[in-house]
């Protein structure tokens, strides 16, 4: 996803032009909506890493191998993004700076075959701070983290387990997922709502019971995919979450309106 291992509704259109969708009385999106824990599906693609004296390369597929330098010196990833790596044992720390401000750090520490990766995140707009914290099996044989790996799961600090949504009259939204401290409003004629990082959410209705909500990252490349499909009877959510490549998972689960 980046050069070092890493790895929400804004355009409905108008609401004259969703029969199913804007009609007399609640519109059936609104509300709060409880997550299912048992629900809960995650998938991932396998990924590889190579740890050699200087750092470790990770590959995955349908990308080029991404080599990071653990040296303890910052190195550029991007225009303005640097990234320092410190190799301690066989556990790794790196910081990110973005325009000379810190915007994350994390460990990567080896248990056994589960290795674990906790990310502390700093918000640029000055929010509070959270962490997502990924975890991964050995596939296959390999020494220390060297070898073949594939996520298991994603706990991020912020999540609450309830999404609200709020569609009003005068052509906007507000939308908070399980994973943000306040909604996002959104105006529904398809316009990304840029966050003050200058990254970007968008969402399209690509059906009267479904929303497709794409994050995209500050050059633009799409981040995070959520797609929500509204039941018949407007009691349920089946939310899908694709994490693209390198590393790419897919987190899919079932929310119940409150």
């Amino acid at each position: 996803m980046k050069q070092h291992l890493g790895m929400s509704i804004c355009a409905l259109a108008a609401l004259a032009a969703l029969p199913c969708v804007a009609q007399s009385g609640p519109n059936p999106w609104n509300g709060s909506w409880k997550a299912e824990p048992s629900s809960l599906r995650f998938e991932s693609t396998p990924f590889s890493l190579a740890i050699d004296p200087t750092g470790y390369t990770l590959t995955a597929a349908g990308a080029p191998p991404a080599k990071t330098v653990c040296d303890g010196q910052p190195h550029a990833v991007a225009s303005g993004v640097s990234v320092t790596c410190t190799k301690h044992g066989k556990a790794y720390s790196l910081s990110t700076i973005r325009n000379g401000k810190v915007t994350s750090k994390s460990d990567i520490t080896l248990a056994g075959k589960v290795m674990t990766r906790k990310i502390q995140y700093f918000p640029a707009d000055g929010s509070p701070t959270y962490s997502m914290t990924f975890t991964s099996k050995r596939v296959g044989e390999g020494k220390g983290m060297s070898g073949s790996w594939t996520m298991t799961g994603v706990i991020e600090s912020q999540d609450t387990g309830v999404m609200s949504i709020a569609v009003s009259g005068d052509g906007n939204i507000a939308f908070k997922e399980t994973d943000q401290d306040k909604p996002t409003i959104c105006a529904l004629d398809g316009t990304p709502t840029k966050f003050p990082d200058g990254s970007s959410m968008a969402v399209k209705l690509e059906g009267p019971h479904t929303l497709k909500v794409i994050y995209r990252s500050t050059d633009g490349v799409v981040r995070r995919e959520n797609t929500f499909v509204l039941s018949l009877d407007g009691k349920t959510i089946s939310e899908t979450d694709f994490t693209p490549g390198p590393a790419s998972s897919t987190t899919a689960m079932l929310l119940h309106k409150m």
